[in-house]
């Protein structure tokens, strides 16, 4: 199993988001400070959040980022799913597989469990995981 950097800083960035959730757009810096993480990697992640329909963004002045709706609506699933293609991402411990996947096992396994993780993940809702 593997959570990437960006998948953490997806839900550190959203978690934000969700403790200031209004209908105020909130800006970069001021989530940069919050998070003391970079603004242009914040503003890598809010793209893939914003491409998934998460967030909503707007430029200018009074721009900046929020949810494109409740906290409660929103679960962890959704959020690691538009920065990562897969939580659990099997690889042959020979380097290179010389079974298709279709016929491999543990890829099979792999995939399920990953299925099963992330249906655990999608009854998380953003408003219970800011709780943390």
């Amino acid at each position: 199993m593997k959570i990437s950097r960006r998948d953490d800083f997806a839900l550190v960035f959203m978690k934000v988001l969700a403790e200031q959730y209004c209908e105020k757009f909130i800006s970069v810096s001021l989530i940069a400070k919050k998070t003391k993480l970079s603004p242009l990697f914040l503003k890598h992640i809010a793209s893939s959040l914003r491409d998934h329909r998460l967030i909503e963004s707007r430029e200018g002045i009074a721009g900046g980022y929020r949810l494109s709706r409740e906290p409660k609506a929103i679960s962890v699933a959704q959020i690691l799913k538009a920065t990562s293609e897969k939580i659990i991402n099997p690889s042959c411990v020979h380097g290179t597989c010389r079974l298709e996947k279709k016929n491999c096992t543990c890829f099979s396994f792999w995939n399920k469990v990953n299925s099963k993780f992330l249906d655990y993940l999608g009854d998380i809702t953003l408003a219970q995981f800011s709780k943390y």
